[in-house]
C-alpha cells in the first residue's frame, strides 16, 4: 500500500517540504515515486522500516550517553 507525502510527514513528525529536501539528498524513507508532478507517494513498508530504524538509533544514542553507573553503597 503507498501513503501520501503529508501522512508520512505527519507520521514522522517533520514538514512536507523536509521529505522533499530528503527525497533530493537521497536521505528519509526509501522506494518513494510521483504519481504527478504534485503527488509523492512512499510504501508503507519502507515507512515502518525507516521509522523502526530511527528509533534503534535514538536507543542507541541514549544507551551510549547514559553508561551505567556503579550502584552507591548503603549506609
Amino acid at each position: 500500500m503507498a501513503i501520501k507525502a503529508s501522512e508520512v510527514a505527519r507520521r514522522i513528525g517533520v514538514k512536507t517540504g523536509t521529505l522533499g529536501k530528503w527525497r533530493r539528498q537521497g536521505k528519509g524513507p526509501k522506494g518513494w515515486y510521483a504519481l504527478s508532478a504534485t503527488v509523492v507517494v512512499y510504501p508503507e513498508t519502507e515507512v515502518q522500516k525507516f521509522l523502526r530504524e530511527q528509533q534503534e538509533t535514538l536507543e542507541r544514542r541514549e544507551q551510549a550517553a547514559s553508561p551505567l553507573r556503579p550502584e552507591e553503597p548503603k549506609r
